[in-house]
This record gives C-alpha cells, sequence and structure tokens, in this order.
C-alpha cells in the first residue's frame, strides 16, 4: 500500500490537501464560531440547534442537485467558483445585512448550499489526482489535513475570536480563508484536463427538482443500488451521530460540565487522539478488513463514546486519571475539573468512529462508482446525511431543552439508528412487499448483496424456515 510520504510527493495532491485544510477551517471557523457566539449569549440548545439546521435544510434542497452540477463541468473551475463565492458572502453580509439572529441563519444557510457542490467535488478529486491503488492513502490524507483545518477552526481560531473580537471578525476571518483555498485550487490544472475528458452535462440538462427529498425515491434508488446505497446510509447514520455532538456540546459544557462554552477546546483537543487513530489508521484497516466492516464497527465505537458522555457523572473518576488533559495543570491557573477532564477522553472513541467511517464510506465510492457519476454519489450522500442531521438535530435539541443535554447523549444512538433502520423497512416494503426482518435489515449493512440476488437470498431463508418446523 503506498505510503503518505509518496502520495504527497505528488503536486495535485499537495493543492488539493491544502486546500482542503483551508476550506474547512474557514467552514469551522464560521459554523462553530457562530453556535460559541449564540451559546456564550444564553442562547438556549433549541435556538443553538435551530442555528445549526439551517446548513442541514440546505444540504437536503441542494444535496442531490450540488453533486450534480459537480460531475457537470471541470472540478477546477466548479471547486474555485465555490470557494470565491463563500469568500464573498462572508465579507459582504456583516456590511450589509448585519450580524443578528436572521443575518447569521442565513449566512449558514447559503454558504452550505454551495458547500453541497464543492464537498462532492473534492471528494470525487481524489481519484483524479491518484492511482486507484493510492485512492486509500491519498483519500485518508487529504481527510487528515482537511480535519486539522476543521480542528484549528472550531477549537482555537473560533473561540478566541469570539472572545477577543466578536462575530464580525469570524466572518472575516472566514471569508479570508475560503479567498486563499479558491486561489490555491486555481493552481491545479490536472482536474482540469481530466475533468475535460470526463462525460460532463451541460446546466441546462441537469433536473433541478428536489427529487431525493422524495422518500419513494430514496427507497427505490436504495434497493436498486443496495452495496453502495448500504454504505451512504451508514455514512449518513454516523454523520448524523457526529453533528449531534457537536450541536449539543456547548450547552453540555455550560449546564452539565459547568464550564464556559468557549472551552470546548479542552473536549475537542484530546477527542484529536481518536481523530488521529481513525485517520491514519483507516487506510491500514480497510486493508485488512474492508470498507464495510471498517463502517460498521466504527459506529459501534460511536456508541461507546456518546454513552460515556452521557454517564459522565459515573465515569468521572476513572477517565479523568487518564485524560492527557492532566498536562495543561502547571499552565493553568485553575486546574481543570474532573467532568472536563474526563469528558475529554469519553469524546476520544466518538471521534475515532466518526473519522474511520466516514473515510470507509469515501473510499469505498471511490474504488466502486465511476469517476464521472461520483458527484452525483456523494451528493446523494449528502442529502440522505442532512435528512437524518435534521432529524436527529431538531429531535435530540427538543429533548435536550426539556432533559437537558447530558441523558440525551444516552439515547442518541438508539434514536438515529431507528430513523435509518425506518428508512430501510420503507424501501424493502415499497419495492417488494414485504416487511423485512431484523436479521435481513442488519444483513443489508454487513453484506455486499447484489440487488439481484435479494429475493434469493429471501426465498433461501423461507425454505430453511420451512424445513425446520
Amino acid at each position: 500500500m503506498p505510503s503518505y510520504r509518496s502520495v504527497l510527493q505528488h503536486t495535485s495532491v499537495q493543492i488539493v490537501a491544502l486546500s482542503r485544510f483551508l476550506s474547512r477551517m474557514g467552514g469551522q471557523t464560521l459554523s462553530y464560531g457562530i453556535m460559541v457566539f449564540l451559546a456564550a449569549a444564553g442562547a438556549s440548545q433549541l435556538e443553538i440547534s435551530l442555528a445549526n439546521s439551517a446548513s442541514f435544510l440546505a444540504a437536503l434542497l441542494f444535496g442531490l442537485q450540488g453533486g450534480l452540477l459537480a460531475d457537470s463541468r471541470p472540478k477546477r473551475q466548479i471547486l474555485m467558483l465555490g470557494f470565491a463565492v463563500q469568500a464573498l458572502l462572508c465579507f459582504v453580509i456583516p456590511f450589509t445585512i448585519g450580524t443578528d439572529i436572521g443575518a447569521l441563519l442565513f449566512v449558514i444557510f447559503v454558504t452550505s448550499a454551495i458547500t453541497q457542490v464543492v464537498t462532492p467535488g473534492m471528494k470525487s478529486i481524489v481519484a483524479i489526482v491518484s492511482t486507484p491503488a493510492e485512492v486509500a492513502t491519498t483519500g485518508a490524507l487529504v481527510n487528515i489535513i482537511g480535519s486539522l483545518g476543521s480542528a484549528v477552526g472550531s477549537a482555537f481560531i473560533a473561540p478566541v475570536l469570539i472572545r477577543s473580537s466578536g462575530i464580525e471578525a469570524i466572518l472575516i476571518a472566514a471569508g479570508i480563508l475560503f479567498s486563499l483555498s479558491a486561489v490555491r485550487i486555481y493552481r491545479l490544472p490536472v482536474a482540469e484536463r481530466k475533468g475535460r475528458k470526463a462525460e460532463s452535462k451541460r446546466l441546462r440538462d441537469l433536473n433541478w427538482k428536489p427529487q431525493a427529498l422524495s422518500l419513494k425515491y430514496n427507497a427505490e434508488w436504495i434497493m436498486a443500488n443496495r452495496p453502495v446505497a448500504s454504505m451512504l446510509l451508514v455514512g449518513g447514520l454516523s454523520g448524523a451521530l457526529y453533528q449531534g455532538i457537536n450541536t449539543l456540546f456547548p450547552v453540555y459544557v455550560r449546564e452539565v460540565l459547568h464550564a464556559d462554552p468557549t472551552n470546548s477546546i479542552f473536549i475537542y483537543a484530546p477527542s484529536g487522539i481518536g481523530y488521529l487513530i481513525g485517520a491514519f489508521g483507516s487506510p491500514w484497516l480497510i486493508r485488512w478488513f474492508g470498507e464495510r466492516r471498517v463502517a460498521v464497527w466504527s459506529l459501534v465505537m460511536m456508541a461507546i463514546g456518546m454513552t460515556l458522555l452521557g454517564g459522565i457523572d459515573l465515569v468521572a473518576a476513572p477517565l479523568s486519571v487518564v485524560s492527557p488533559l492532566r498536562l495543561l495543570d502547571v499552565f493553568l491557573d485553575t486546574p481543570l475539573s474532573q467532568p472536563v477532564l474526563a469528558a475529554g477522553v469519553a469524546a476520544i472513541p466518538a471521534n475515532l468512529g466518526s473519522t474511520a467511517a466516514s473515510q470507509a464510506v469515501q473510499v469505498y465510492v471511490n474504488r466502486n462508482v465511476p469517476v464521472r457519476t461520483q458527484g452525483g454519489i456523494f451528493g446523494l450522500e449528502q442529502v440522505q446525511e442532512n435528512g437524518l442531521n435534521l432529524v436527529s438535530v431538531f429531535l435530540l435539541g427538543l429533548v435536550a431543552t426539556v432533559t437537558g443535554p447530558q441523558y440525551v447523549f444516552l439515547f442518541a444512538p438508539v434514536v438515529v439508528t431507528a430513523v435509518v433502520f425506518g428508512l430501510l423497512r420503507y424501501a424493502v416494503r415499497h419495492t417488494t412487499g414485504e416487511t423485512p426482518e431484523f436479521s435481513e435489515s442488519i444483513d443489508f449493512f454487513v453484506e455486499d448483496v447484489p440487488p439481484q440476488k435479494i429475493k434469493q437470498v429471501r426465498s433461501s431463508r423461507k425454505r430453511r424456515k420451512s424445513s425446520s418446523r
């Protein structure tokens, strides 16, 4: 398997990785900065969930169309234009509309809508700048560097700017980072040349109707593309759980850990250990166990992490002992409390699972779907994932408002998993007229069964049951 050093020696990979780093840093500085700003201002969990859901709504409405648009033009052009528009939006809004809650919701919604073009383009460009043997390593490397940018944006830039300057500085900083990303991607002639060779559609040929919002459309697509669809649903499940964690954290820190919401950095910092394990280790795990097993077991790790966060009072003492944050005690005037130390440790398996699952899904699509249609697949993934995000964020935010954010962590994996299984159940009943058994639902996610073999598998199971009776 190619090493990280070998793929990073390619100029095209360096360009994509740096552009991803800058754009993710800008995006997280913007989104998390707004959440921290609202939490520090005393906003309720429901208000913060509403602000965060604006990005999910944009992805839900434009995810599939954004992916198809990314396939319709050379990736270099699409990415450069997308970053430039996001930057312009961040620069203009604070001086025209202002920075009240309505203006911030507008910024989140529009930048997220543009991201629905940028993200599929970035994911599918991995297959353009690397060979088939390098796809897993290149994808992992780009995601690692991009997530480092996200960590810097959410854990350092956003809290520091909110404390020192305010929300206007957040918007300006995000605009600068998006601009730098656009300038960097402009230096990617490889994507331009290969993009011209790919089959592309003209913009006027694209279907702009939000058909991906239809349950019927999703059900038929899932059953017609079972191997890929099952991986997309696993990716959507991991994404919904991760967004649930992110949305609950500011109020969780304030009300459960009894700390300043801007101190979320003390949880995100050690969770980076889980991220590094998942990011650097995913190519080897995928090579040994395959993309599907890695994705499924990653969900188990996420559930463990969320359970620990929900039961933080019970595990605070033992987890705080092994917390790497204890190294900061010599630099801090006031030592961190046991719950804060323990929460940082509990977030490690959650971040590990989210990172590994996301990487496994991307590698699976890069390897099994033609490059010219990968943007559309990743776009549909955005729609399904953000549909789950909307359901989980609103539902979990509502429950957290009533019961508090701590106990929601215990039920979040069950709630989100039930939604995914409900969608699968509907898909099977819509296309076959039969209600799937629980074992069949499990097999859907852990087995690569082609669509034409589904009826054969179901028939063989019925025959075995009849013979056993």
